[in-house]
């Protein structure tokens, strides 16, 4: 799958390859078990093999890919554990995050968030699945900057990195929905009245209530 790269600068070329191979995963643009090869990148790419290669070796020693036979790498196949698992860790990382972020969430902050999520449900609406993936990031991710804490949502991309190829079996036409409000709005109005606890059980919703329907859209395709 064409990469979204396009050409990449020569300084910091490693950092910016592992960058992009992240938002790959993390958009749905990767599936669990596909390959990466370091010539096909390379050659896409068209940069040495060296910056390739460490970017990809840094990804491997994260847990973001899986060396495979031969030395290429792959994106993991995780268990029904495995996603139960990091669903549970990021519903205590993600919750730590949101109820520090909310007394640092200014109007700007809020304006960007709702336009985010204005931006999301547009694509929802055209069953844009990479829209709605890169629009989902964009706005937890705006909120949880807001927590002062980097160590904290370094941890929280980490895991999401290690799950989000596994959204592509989600967003498939006709676009799965939860029952009432997308709980964005509800952080949304959280924010506005500067109620952490509020805010912090929108996010908990969220990512169970879409965790069910990522379960259950996985388990009806037989991939777990």
């Amino acid at each position: 799958m064409p990469m979204l790269l396009g050409q990449v600068p020569r300084e910091n070329i490693a950092s910016r390859i592992y960058r992009s191979v992240k938002t790959e995963l993390m958009t749905g643009r990767l599936r669990p078990g596909e390959t990466i090869t370091l010539r096909s990148l390379t050659e896409e790419l068209g940069v040495s093999q060296t910056p390739v290669r460490e970017a990809l070796l840094q990804l491997a020693s994260e847990k973001v890919l899986t060396v495979s036979p031969g030395r290429s790498l792959s994106v993991p196949v995780l268990t029904e554990a495995q996603l139960t698992e990091l669903r549970d860790i990021r519903l205590e990382l993600e919750c730590l995050a949101t109820r520090r972020a909310v007394p640092g969430v200014d109007a700007a902050a809020r304006r960007r968030l709702a336009a985010i999520h204005e931006g999301l449900a547009a694509a929802r609406r055209a069953e844009d699945r990479e829209g709605v993936l890169r629009g989902n990031l964009d706005f937890h991710f705006t909120l949880y900057a807001a927590s002062g804490m980097p160590h904290l949502v370094a941890m929280i991309e980490n895991l999401w990195v290690q799950t989000a190829a596994y959204l592509s079996f989600l967003y498939v036409p006709p676009f799965p929905s939860l029952p009432g409000p997308h709980p964005h709005s509800g952080v949304l109005e959280a924010l506005e009245k500067n109620d952490a606890a509020a805010a912090v059980r929108h996010v908990r919703r969220d990512i169970l209530d879409h965790g069910e329907l990522l379960m259950a859209s996985l388990r009806r395709g037989g991939l777990i």
